[in-house]
């Protein structure tokens, strides 16, 4: 069999109303895999799943809170209902458009306290409820999204740069606690990436360029870039692969 066909499979995908957590999505539907498109944004969620039913695939949605578990009901109650576990789970969610440029000692401590919330304890929460699952499957795999900017120490966003930086460490101490349930935990890290949210956050036309002039790979670098890395280890491909971080941002980070 074919280790990216992933027919009869089913992985929850969050933040998945657009940007990178839609295209993958997208990708996974048109693998043949059910895909649980999880969202804070409900109605936008909802769109966004008819757009992949529309082209002829499996998809749902559900409305979702990762920083807190009572916010996950919904999403566990939809996975509880899927016979045979789940495959897959991508932690994509994550506060990061809304954040503005911000020098250390002027970040409120209320907005310190929510991109964590978020970025970090939603990855922790949506991983932990959703373990029964994963482990039902017999095959397992989560996949966090961290950010290359974790590696690079980006200036005034340290609180969204701390957030990524604490899901590589996440991801390397979830591996050693559920291996023994043959569940792999992996994390793949983008590079600034082309989607709204991203291009929202950008004041003048330069900034584009000089984000392409640090890269290898002399392009800007789009959601579908993103996909084969995350489909990768959620794939039988990986099955042994574990505990790593794969950063896909054009040969800006080497390490």
């Amino acid at each position: 069999m074919n280790a990216f066909d992933f027919a009869g499979r089913v992985g929850v995908v969050t933040g998945s109303a657009g940007g990178m957590g839609l295209e993958m999505s997208r990708y996974f539907s048109g693998l043949g895999a059910e895909v649980i498109m999880a969202d804070i944004n409900g109605e936008a969620v909802e769109k966004s799943a008819q757009s992949l039913r529309a082209g002829g695939g499996n998809a749902r949605s559900v409305r979702c809170d990762v920083s807190s578990v009572e916010g996950l009901a919904d999403l566990v109650a939809v996975v509880d209902g899927v016979p045979n576990g789940l495959d897959f789970v991508v932690n994509n969610a994550a506060i990061y458009a809304e954040l503005p440029d911000v020098r250390l000692e002027d970040i409120e401590p209320e907005l310190w306290d929510r991109v964590q919330a978020v970025n970090v304890r939603g990855v922790w929460n949506c991983s932990r409820v959703l373990l029964p699952a994963l482990a039902t499957s017999g095959r397992g795999r989560i996949v966090n999204i961290a950010s290359s900017i974790a590696f690079r120490g980006t200036p005034m966003a340290l609180h969204y740069v701390t957030s990524k930086a604490a899901v590589l460490g996440l991801t390397k101490a979830m591996a050693r606690e559920v291996g023994d349930r043959n569940i792999t935990v992996n994390a793949v890290a983008p590079g600034f990436t082309w989607t709204q949210a991203s291009l929202d956050k950008i004041s003048y036309e330069s900034e584009l360029d000089e984000q392409i002039a640090r890269r290898s790979l002399r392009r800007a670098q789009m959601p579908e870039d993103i996909v084969g890395a995350v489909a990768f280890f959620c794939s039988d491909l990986a099955s042994y692969v574990t505990g790593q971080t794969l950063i896909v941002d054009g040969g800006s980070h080497m390490i």
